[in-house]
Order: C-alpha cells, then sequence, then structure tokens
C-alpha cells in the first residue's frame, strides 16, 4: 500500500474503545486540526505510527520557552498567521529567532503561510538563508496563478525548504486551469526539481479514506512533465522522507 501525506487533514472528534480501522491509505498523513495529537494517540495504542504525524498550529512566533510553543512531539509546526500580519513579522527577523532557533537541526518543520504576490518572497527568502539548519514548508499554488507565484516556487532553491501540491488541481471551481496546472508543474521540475515536492491534497482524511482525492493522484500520475521516476516520489516517497521512514523502509514503499 502507497502512503501519501495530505497537508490539510482535519481530525474528528471522536473516541475509540476498540481499535479503529486505519482507513486505506492512510500511512504517511500528517493529522491537522485541534483534535490532532489526540486522534494520533488513539491510533497508535493499536497501530504503528512511525509514518504519520500529528501538527500543531501556532498563531503567533514565540519562543520555545513560552506556554504556547507546540510540543515537542508535532512534525509540523503550522504558523496560522494572515498575510499582512506575517510581511510585518517578516521585515523584522529578528523576531523569528526564537523559534527558528529552537527547530534547528530538529526533524521537525515549520509550515509559514506566505501571501501572494512578490511582497513576502524576498523577506521571507532572507529568514531561509539565516537559518538555513531549521526546516520550512510552504504552499506555493494555493493563491493560484497570481502574480509572484513563480517566486514562491523558487525557494525550494534552497535546500531546508519543501512545497506541496495543495491547490494546483484544475477542475470546476479550481483557481488553476488544467493548461496553468500543468505549466506550473513543468516549471516546478524544471526550476527546483520533483524531489522538493510532497503530496497534499486539502482534503479531510475520511474523504481521502473514501478515494475523493483519486482523481488529483490520477493528474499527477498523468502529467507528462513529470518522468515515471518523479511520480512516485510526489506521491509518496518525498512524504516519506519528510516523515522521516528509514531508507530501507523508503525503498519498500
Amino acid at each position: 500500500m502507497l502512503p501519501f501525506f495530505d497537508a490539510c487533514i482535519v481530525a474528528p472528534d471522536v473516541s475509540y474503545g476498540v481499535a479503529p480501522e486505519l482507513p486505506e491509505g492512510f500511512e504517511g498523513a500528517v493529522l491537522h486540526g485541534l483534535n490532532a495529537k489526540n486522534i494520533r494517540d488513539e491510533y497508535s495504542r493499536w497501530h504503528p505510527t512511525r509514518m504519520w504525524k500529528h501538527a500543531e498550529g501556532m498563531d503567533r512566533i514565540v519562543g520555545e520557552t513560552h506556554a504556547s510553543f507546540p510540543s515537542r512531539s508535532a512534525v509540523l509546526v503550522d504558523l496560522e498567521m494572515p498575510g499582512d500580519d506575517l510581511l510585518l513579522w517578516l521585515k523584522s527577523p529578528a523576531e523569528w529567532w526564537p523559534l527558528c532557533e529552537s527547530l534547528r537541526n530538529t526533524k521537525r518543520y515549520l509550515r509559514v503561510r506566505l501571501p501572494a504576490g512578490t511582497g513576502a518572497v524576498s523577506l521571507f527568502k532572507q529568514v531561509v538563508k539565516r537559518f538555513r539548519y531549521t526546516h520550512f514548508w510552504i504552499d506555493p499554488f494555493i493563491h493560484g496563478p497570481a502574480p509572484g507565484w513563480q517566486g514562491h516556487v523558487r525557494l525550494a532553491e534552497h535546500e531546508n525548504v519543501w512545497l506541496s501540491t495543495l491547490g494546483l488541481f484544475p477542475g470546476e471551481g479550481a483557481r488553476w486551469s488544467a493548461r496553468e496546472a500543468s505549466e506550473a508543474m513543468n516549471f516546478l521540475v524544471g526550476e527546483v526539481g520533483a524531489g522538493r515536492l510532497i503530496y497534499a491534497s486539502g482534503l479531510e482524511w475520511e474523504s481521502v479514506s473514501l478515494g475523493v482525492d483519486k482523481p488529483f493522484r490520477e493528474w499527477i500520475e498523468q502529467q507528462p512533465e513529470l518522468e515515471d521516476p518523479e511520480r512516485p516520489l510526489v506521491l509518496n516517497r518525498n512524504a516519506a522522507a519528510f516523515l522521516h521512514v528509514p531508507q530501507e523502509e523508503i525503498e519498500l514503499l
């Protein structure tokens, strides 16, 4: 069974008295939401958690000694901050030091929700360069083909920046047309390579377990911009590496 990684899974508020059935394809997921840690702990009573973990949100920049700093068990620190507020913080990068330093040389990632356009790119690049041992994760496609998205993609030229596919799915009501989405994928592969891209559908985990994300996965598999070895990278191997699955286990995926 190939694992998947989903960037915006919302864990439901449920409690199990018996061993829960693990949804098909659930391995390799990062749980998001207020109850993410509880769900992870509940599943861990019966299922190994090596290939799936929880994310913890945070609405401001703090140091690890602050009571609001996420627990060390979270694989992903999700900085939940509006774009305008983020721009103000980026203009004073010293304020980032406590948070970025505390994640330095750890197996944890900081997700930053950059606003559309080019205004935040150069500022964020300075943070990325200053804290080159801190791992960052951004979603360059969530704003659609708005001016400046290419600069967001190029941030992954830095070894400590990962990208997700979140938002890059053409279809009815989608921000990207089929042509634009294919061109965006082609641009990403040419600029930073498929090895920097993590699969994310943005669906709740129940929807993923029911196969609702299947059209998105099929779209990725059919992209001519991706060579045969690159498709499994995007759909599962990059996620496995992101979750620090041992290399010998990645080879079995």
